[in-house]
C-alpha cells in the first residue's frame, strides 16, 4: 500500500478538530503553510518568505515536527518555542501575545500557539531530536524503519510512520494551505544537510500528495545553502537577522549578536535562500525512499536494515547494518510504492575486516539479476552499472563472505536514477 494512501485512510477514519484558522480569527485570507523539523529552521532557510506572507495579511502556519531539543532537557526545548514566538510576534509587528491550547489530531496531541488578533499560528508536535545520541529515537529511523515508534517529549502516543503521515495529512487539510513550504527533498542522507531536514521533507512530500486542495509545494535548501552564492539584498538580510536575533535570546546555542552571526554558518544562511526541484529526474539516491527490509539485524545496536540507507559512511556503526550471525545468504530488499527508473546501484561493505562480503547478487523486480563482488575491504565504493529498468523493488543477496565472516552486511547501498 502506498504511504500515500495510508494517510488518506487515516483522515478519513479520523479527521481533525483543528478549527478552520479563518473561523478562528475571523480574517479571511490565503492560507501558506510551513513544515519544518526544527525550531529555527523556518527563521534561517525558509525566510523572507514567512515574513513577506506576514507582510501580506497571508494566513500564516508553521509547524514544527521536532521539539529540537537535542537531548538538552525541557528548558532548552521550551526556550526554542518561545523564541519562535517572538521571532513571528515581531515579523507580524505586534505585541508578543499568544493564546496555546492543545489540539486532538488523529489520536495524538499538537500544541498549538495562535498569535492574538493575527492569523498566524504555530503547531508543535515536540517529537524528540536525538541527532548525536544513540539513534533508537530518531525521526530519521521512523522515516525508514516500519517498526520504529517514536514518543514525543510530552508523553503523547507514540507515533510511527503511517500516524506521522496522517497527522501531517489531517493538518493539510483543515488549514487548506495553497503554498507548502518546507526543506530539502531532492537531496539524500549524507549530502551535508541535516538528516531531519531531509525526513522532513520526505514526509511533507509524501503527505502532500494525498492533499485535495491545489497547491504548490516548495522544498527549500539546508546546510548545503552555504555552498551557493548570496542572494538577498542588504536589506532583506538586515531584516532576516532581525528576526533571527529576536529568536536567539532564548536558544543560547545559536549566535547572539549581528557580527557573532556575521562572521559564523548563521550569517551564510541568513544571506540566502534557495528553492529546491522537486524530487524526479536523474542522478538521484532514492534508496531513503524505499521501504527497507532485510534477513535480520542487530537490534540492540541498532545496526538494522535500515541503517544501510541513512547516508553515513565510514567506521560509523551506527550508521551499518549488521545481521544478527548471518553469512551467506544474508539479504538487504527496498521496495518503492512507485516504479524507479535505475541505472546504478553503489554497493559499501562494513568497513571491518573481519565481516567481508566477497560476492553478491542483485535481483530485481522486473526478474533480472546481476552478479557483483567482491566489495572492496576498506568499505568504499563498489559502483554497479547497467542498462535503466524500471523497477518497484531490489534484493541483494550475500553468497560469498570472507573465511573471518561472523555476521555479514553493508555499510550503505545507494540506488541511483537513470531519469
Amino acid at each position: 500500500m502506498r504511504w500515500t494512501r495510508i494517510a488518506a485512510a487515516v483522515l478519513a477514519l479520523a479527521p481533525a478538530v483543528v478549527p478552520e484558522p479563518a473561523a478562528a480569527t475571523g480574517v479571511t485570507c490565503m492560507n501558506t503553510m510551513t513544515v519544518v523539523a526544527h525550531e529555527d529552521d523556518d527563521l534561517l532557510f525558509v525566510n523572507p518568505e514567512i515574513s513577506d506572507d506576514i507582510l501580506a495579511g497571508r494566513c500564516v502556519t508553521t509547524l514544527y515536527v521536532t521539539s529540537g531539543d537535542a537531548d538538552r532537557g525541557a528548558d532548552y526545548w521550551r526556550g526554542r518555542e518561545a523564541g519562535e514566538m517572538a521571532a513571528y510576534a515581531r515579523m507580524a509587528a505586534r505585541p508578543s501575545r499568544w493564546t496555546e491550547d492543545t489540539l486532538t489530531v488523529n489520536g495524538h496531541a499538537v500544541h498549538r500557539a495562535r498569535l492574538d488578533g493575527t492569523p498566524v499560528t504555530l503547531l508543535f508536535l515536540r517529537l524528540p531530536d536525538r541527532v548525536g545520541g544513540w539513534p533508537d529515537q530518531t525521526l530519521q529511523l521512523l522515516w525508514l524503519d516500519p517498526s520504529t515508534r517514536v514518543r514525543t517529549l510530552d508523553d503523547g502516543p507514540a507515533y510511527d510512520r503511517p500516524a506521522l503521515l496522517g497527522v501531517l495529512g489531517a493538518v493539510l487539510e483543515t488549514y487548506r494551505p495553497r503554498v507548502i513550504r518546507t526543506l530539502d527533498f531532492r537531496g539524500a542522507y549524507g549530502d551535508g544537510d541535516h538528516d531531519d531536514h531531509h525526513t522532513v521533507a520526505y514526509l511533507v512530500w509524501t503527505a502532500q500528495q494525498g492533499y485535495r486542495v491545489p497547491h504548490r509545494t516548495i522544498g527549500h535548501l539546508g546546510y548545503p545553502v552555504s555552498r551557493w552564492p548570496a542572494n538577498l539584498t542588504a536589506t532583506q538580510y538586515e531584516t532576516k537577522l532581525g528576526y533571527f536575533l529576536t529568536y536567539a535570546p532564548h536558544d543560547p546555542v545559536v549566535c547572539q549578536t549581528a557580527d557573532w552571526c556575521t562572521r559564523g554558518n548563521y550569517g551564510a544562511y541568513v544571506r540566502r535562500n534557495v528553492p529546491v526541484a522537486p524530487p524526479v529526474g536523474p542522478g538521484r539516491n532514492v534508496a531513503a525512499r524505499a521501504r527497507v527490509t532485510g534477513s535480520s539485524g542487530n537490534a540492540a545496536t541498532v545496526q538494522v536494515p535500515a541503517k544501510a540507507v541513512d547516508g553515513r559512511l565510514g567506521a560509523d556503526l551506527i550508521g551499518e547494518w549488521a545481521t544478527a550471525g548471518e553469512t551467506t545468504g544474508a539479504w538487504l530488499g527496498l521496495r518503492w510504492p512507485a516504479p524507479q527508473l535505475l541505472d546504478r546501484i553503489v554497493l559499501y561493505d562494513r568497513p571491518d575486516l573481519v565481516n567481508r562480503v566477497t560476492a553478491g547478487v542483485l535481483r530485481f523486480s522486473d526478474g533480472s539479476r546481476i552478479r557483483v563482488g567482491p566489495l572492496p575491504d576498506d568499505g568504499a565504493p563498489l559502483l554497479v552499472t547497467f542498462t535503466p529498468r524500471a523497477v518497484t523493488g531490489l534484493r541483494f543477496t550475500v553468497t560469498g563472505v570472507s573465511g573471518t565472516t561472523t555476521d555479514a552486511g553493508l555499510a550503505e547501498i545507494r540506488a541511483v536514477t537513470a531519469r
